[in-house]
């Protein structure tokens, strides 16, 4: 199979041209133009590849200049990395769904699904104007990614029965993968983790043992107060870091952290035009104010200090900011999140009396059916969530309505009766006994964070469980500790968030991949170690690990479909979470902020906004906005 667009199905929306377009008249933004009049830059038409990605804008062609005024709280929110530096090999296109060219100006899918050949766009250049070539990704690969001492752990996702992927290069612009069995979602998989297979080798290459003697670059290392080679390696090679750091991407680092403003400028060499020429990105540089919590995130935001941001912007404060935005000069997104709120069940607990009641549908539907999602949502969201049982998301492409249909409905009776089959009986209390005899008192414990509103909402969900007579003590720990007592099978209840949209590129959420799989830990310890830790699988959870194997290998769509489908339907009718609601989000978008969608997908996987191309982001002229 071959092909920019058709080797993924044939249908994708028209996000990024990939197109020969020698001969072209480029144009440039002003303030690369004065450079180039000063002898500091090559002209526009040198600097840009012969086959650059075309993107078509949103809405219209933008204007060049201006300053993106975004929030931070740290480093860590800069994404120039990840969300603001979303530019993979392939990657996903506007609807999130397709897969379409990236730095790869087309591809080939070869041995049915073992050999990936990608073609590299001819000319590309890092930052600095050094070519950018496939001795790049072999150094990282080889370099980085195999050396022990800067990555103790082979990234899995590049690896297939347990065997790494081997990585070569014919030639300059072609990188071949190649893989012992079958990597149906390999493509896909690059476009969410795909952020992390190049690196500058000419210029990393001074801080790496393999060129350069260790005593030297360890006695570099002791000078910025670190103690080893590979500590230094990582620092200059974090582009939130390192200013110094030649970088693809839309926008490099200028002014790093510690400052009050963190500022990113354009990348002269940056391989990207819209439809008329004009290279981008339009924006001429990122502004973050840093800012020390969310009250002075809503500050700023009500004030109109900021131009696109969901990053920091607390729903709850959505009557403030609909009360200020025309003072403000901005409007307010509302978007639903692609993941919901739930609460795992532990389907296999230390506890020998309660394990075979979380093992048992009926107990898990009476949980869920006990439960006014109506109720619980005018109180606490005012109206700004769903009801949903968090069976992937609408905007999956394997989502079924059907799967969040099923036991949403409030209807204590029904949760009486099944707990009543259970024999689960009332003491005078009115509180349910085990079938044993013992009070039914359980732990929720809850995830200090991505709850909704946390502690207040799952008091309210322990509060219709007492409703049908089971006692629940609502505890939230530290995050750390959090999660590894649900890793280790020690919280039976444990409530937190799921993955609503690409899910088969991250298998923990609905299969016992690993301890991490938060509604099966000691079944994916299982899997994870081979059967040397954890508890074997009973048929019914093997079975969607089974299914997995086929989702990850056939590179047949339909085939795939009705696989991904068919676990997806087990957890609708199994029950095994619990789900709640899927809340709606909020991006704050200034007046003079252009070609943003009407509305965007919140999810980590498609790397929000990046998929959207924020290289086509401008910001209107003055003399526009009057």
């Amino acid at each position: 199979m071959r092909g920019a667009w058709a080797v993924r199905g044939g249908i994708v929306s028209l996000v990024m041209l990939c197109v020969c377009v020698t001969g072209w008249g480029y144009n440039e933004a002003p303030m690369l133009a004065e450079r180039v009049a000063k002898g500091e830059l090559p002209p526009v038409d040198e600097r840009l590849p012969a086959e650059p990605c075309v993107v078509e804008p949103v809405d219209s062609i933008g204007t060049y200049g201006g300053s993106w005024r975004r929030l931070s709280m740290g480093p860590r929110d800069l994404g120039l990395n990840s969300r603001l530096g979303y530019e993979p090999l392939v990657r996903w296109d506007r609807s999130g769904r397709h897969v379409v060219p990236g730095l790869a100006k087309d591809w080939e899918v070869l041995d049915e699904g073992r050999t990936y050949v990608f073609h590299l766009r001819h000319g590309l250049r890092w930052s600095d104007g050094h070519p950018l070539t496939s001795e790049d990704f072999l150094f990282h690969f080889e370099d980085v990614l195999c050396n022990r001492e800067l990555s103790p752990v082979f990234p899995s996702w590049l690896e297939t029965a347990d065997e790494p992927v081997v990585l070569t290069a014919p030639d300059a612009e072609t990188i071949v993968f190649s893989f012992t069995e079958p990597y149906g979602i390999f493509l896909e998989m690059l476009c969410f983790r795909g952020l992390y297979l190049l690196s500058p080798k000419h210029y990393l290459e001074q801080f790496h043992v393999k060129y350069v003697d260790k005593a030297s670059l360890e006695a570099q290392a002791r000078e910025r107060g670190l103690g080893t080679w590979f500590q230094l390696y990582h620092m200059k090679a974090n582009c939130q870091d390192n200013p110094q750091l030649p970088t693809w991407k839309p926008f490099t680092l200028e002014v790093p952290a510690p400052a009050t403003r963190m500022v990113a400028v354009r990348n002269p060499y940056y391989w990207k035009v819209d439809p008329e020429g004009n290279q981008l990105p339009y924006i001429d540089r990122i502004l973050y104010t840093d800012i020390q919590n969310g009250e002075m995130a809503t500050i700023k935001a009500m004030a109109g200090e900021v131009d696109f941001q969901a990053r920091r912007i607390n729903a709850a404060d959505y009557p403030l900011f609909m009360e200020n935005r025309e003072r403000g000069g901005y409007r307010v997104m509302r978007d639903l999140e692609s993941g919901a709120v739930v609460c795992y069940l532990n389907q296999h607990s230390k506890d020998d009396e309660l394990r075979p009641l979380l093992q048992d549908r009926r107990f898990r539907v009476a949980l869920s059916v006990a439960i006014n999602r109506d109720e619980l949502i005018d109180l606490l969201y005012t109206g700004m969530a769903e009801p949903a049982r968090g069976v992937a998301g609408p905007t999956d492409p394997f989502y079924l309505p059907a799967f969040d249909a099923q036991y949403l409905e409030h209807d204590p009776d029904r949760a009486n009766r099944l707990l009543d089959e259970l024999g689960m009986t009332r003491g005078l209390t009115g509180l349910r006994r085990l079938p044993g005899g013992e009070p039914f008192r359980q732990i929720l414990n809850v995830f200090p964070s991505e709850t909704g509103t946390g502690m207040m909402l799952w008091q309210l969900v322990a509060d219709y469980w007492r409703d049908v007579g089971l006692d629940f003590i609502v505890k939230m720990d530290a995050p750390t500790l959090s999660v590894l007592q649900v890793s280790n099978g020690n919280s039976d209840f444990w409530a937190y968030a799921t993955a609503g949209m690409h899910w088969i590129l991250d298998p923990v959420w609905y299969m016992p991949w690993m301890s991490t799989s938060y509604f099966a830990p000691l079944y994916g310890r299982y899997n994870a170690t081979g059967g040397k830790g954890g508890v074997k699988p009973p048929p019914e959870i093997q079975r969607l690990l089974d299914w997995y194997d086929v989702v990850l290998a056939t590179t047949d769509l339909d085939e795939r479909r009705e696989y991904a489908q068919r676990i997806l339907r087990q957890w609708a009718e199994e029950c095994y979470t619990v789900g709640i609601c899927r809340q709606e989000l909020l991006t704050i978008v200034s007046n003079r902020f252009k070609n943003v969608p009407e509305h965007i997908i919140h999810s980590y996987r498609v790397m929000t906004p990046g998929y959207i191309g924020i290289e086509q982001f401008y910001i209107e002229p003055e003399e526009a906005q009057k």
